[in-house]
């Protein structure tokens, strides 16, 4: 039973700390004008690929939470802060769907097929993350669309080049990261070989 928590409060530690890293990136210049890719998704990744999809999701939440905690957010309402800095930095986590598998293609040296994996896993996480954002702007910053412009295709412009470019930094950030230093992502072994 000791065991079992220890394991579990491990991860616990493990699901703040990244969110706390996943802050400190978001925090830096991420973008050429209005397009800015999230960096801080890449350790949600990277941590959901490590242990799972719970903990992944945990960790994007705690992320949100430390991200409202800091006042580095914009309030419109209360129902729209937690749909665009609490839900949605949560499904940041969602790539941990990809992890059983992925754990199996690096075990078996399948590298190109763990590279698909991390790719469609990425791209669902992202996809559903600024899915939110897409329906939040439309409702809660559809007001700052150009006069005559339709605040969902509006939304859609912006939100859908800021996952655009989030899906690319990520996936290639993560699929490198796990190329270059496997056991950063798999502690208990498993040994990249060759491509």
């Amino acid at each position: 039973m000791t065991n079992e928590k220890n394991k579990d409060l491990t991860i616990w530690i493990e699901a703040g700390i990244f969110a706390s890293l996943a802050f400190v990136i978001a925090l830096l210049p991420k973008g050429i004008g209005p397009i800015k890719a999230e960096l801080g998704m890449i350790p949600i990744v990277i941590l959901s690929y490590r242990r799972g999809l719970k903990t992944g999701i945990l960790s994007g939440f705690l992320w949100g939470i430390i991200k409202v905690a800091t006042g580095k957010f914009t309030m419109l309402s209360i129902l729209q802060v937690f749909v665009e800095y609490i839900f949605a930095y949560g499904v940041a986590g969602l790539s941990g769907i990809g992890w059983k598998k992925l754990r199996k293609q690096i075990s078996a040296d399948k590298w190109r097929s763990a590279f698909v994996t991390i790719g469609w896993s990425t791209f669902f996480a992202v996809f559903i993350k600024y899915f939110v954002h897409f329906i939040a702007g439309a409702i809660y910053w559809g007001i700052y669309a150009p006069d005559g412009m339709n605040p969902f295709y509006y939304s859609f412009i912006v939100n859908g080049a800021a996952g655009l470019a989030t899906f690319v930094v990520v996936g290639l950030s993560v699929s490198f990261i796990l190329y270059k230093s496997p056991r950063l992502i798999f502690p208990e072994g498993i040994i990249r070989t060759k491509l």
